[in-house]
Formats: structure tokens, C-alpha cells, sequence
């Protein structure tokens, strides 16, 4: 940007002195031809000019012409050279835009499994990740809880009916013996009436 202000000062300042060199070019070439038509005599409706002064006149306009023209080319080569470097500022300027698109680009995204996504949409996934681990935790915990009250209730039932197995198993005992005695008493019994 101020490459392009200095050589927008120097064009400026070389066009005032092209105007200059031009207009003084023009105002001696203006006196000599004054300067010849005044020495010139007059001969009926013609004017007579001395050969010596019109061949210097000549060359002085010849001279003032080739000086314009290798001015015209200085300035047609200048002009080139600032017409080039202004495109190399172009290039310059477009390669620093797209360098600032990525640095851009790359400040406002987040490389995710070497993906690069922006933030917002990554800021979107974590969240949407945590959510799902959240409801995942909560259905595994309710789960959980869900088997450990079955669990509880299953070994409760089964200490129930373990005491009340034991508690069959020592009347099952009792009846068992009480059986057993009976039916001893009663082969007693037998035996001391078959003797």
C-alpha cells in the first residue's frame, strides 16, 4: 500500500515536469520562429528567410523533437516499469490476501481427525458428544440400579427360602424322629406283644 502511494507521488511528480520541459520546448521554438520572422524580409506577399537561420531553426526543432521523443520513450519506459511493478504489487498483494484467507481460516477452525472444521461446528460435536455420553451414563446407571434392586430382591428371596428351607428341613427333622420314634414305639409295642 505505500509502494503504491510513492509511485502514485512520483508519477504525479514527473507529469508536472514533462509539462514544463514541453511548455519551455514550445516557448523557445515559439521565440525562434518570432525571433526568424522578424529578421525575415518581405518580398511582395512572401516572407524571405535566410537560409542560415531557417537550417538552425530546423535544427533546433529537430533537436526539440528528438528530445521529446526520447522523453515520450523515457516516460513510456518508466510508465512500464511502474505499470510491472504495480502488477507485482497485485501479486504481491493477492498472495498476502490468500495467505490472510488461511491464517483466517485456520484461526477460526479445529483440526478434528486431521479434518479441519470451524469452531462452532466443532464446539457443536463436543457438546453433542458429552450429551450422548451423559444419556449413556444415565441409562447405565439406571440399568444399574435397576439390577441392584433385583439383585438385592433376588438374595433376599433366597434367604427367605433358605430359612424357610432350614426351618422346613427341621421340622421334616423333628417328623422325621417323631416318625422314627412312632414307629419304633410301635415295632416295641409288636414285639412285646408277640412274646
Amino acid at each position: 500500500m505505500k509502494l503504491t502511494i510513492v509511485l502514485f507521488l512520483f508519477f504525479l511528480m514527473c507529469v508536472p515536469q514533462a509539462e514544463i520541459y514541453k511548455a519551455s520546448a514550445q516557448d523557445r521554438l515559439s521565440n525562434q520562429f518570432d525571433a526568424v520572422f522578424q529578421k525575415s524580409n518581405n518580398f511582395q506577399e512572401y516572407k524571405v528567410v535566410k537560409r542560415d537561420e531557417l537550417e538552425m531553426l530546423k535544427r533546433s526543432s529537430l533537436d526539440s523533437v528528438a528530445s521529446l521523443k526520447i522523453k515520450i520513450e523515457e516516460s513510456q519506459k518508466e510508465l512500464q516499469n511502474q505499470n510491472q511493478l504495480t502488477n507485482q504489487i497485485k501479486d504481491s498483494l493477492k498472495v498476502k490476501s490468500e495467505e490472510l484467507q488461511k491464517l483466517l481460516l485456520a484461526q477460526d477452525s479445529i483440526s478434528f481427525l486431521g479434518k479441519p472444521i470451524s469452531k462452532s461446528n466443532y464446539s457443536l460435536l463436543m457438546w453433542s458428544i458429552v450429551l450422548i455420553l451423559v444419556v449413556l451414563l444415565t441409562v447405565y446407571v439406571f440399568r444399574f440400579s435397576n439390577a441392584k434392586r433385583v439383585s438385592n430382591d433376588a438374595v433376599e428371596h433366597y434367604t427367605k427360602l433358605e430359612s424357610e428351607f432350614e426351618s422346613y428341613k427341621q421340622k421334616a427333622l423333628e417328623k422325621e424322629q417323631k416318625l422314627g420314634r412312632q414307629l419304633q414305639d410301635e415295632i416295641n409295642k409288636h414285639k412285646d406283644t408277640s412274646k
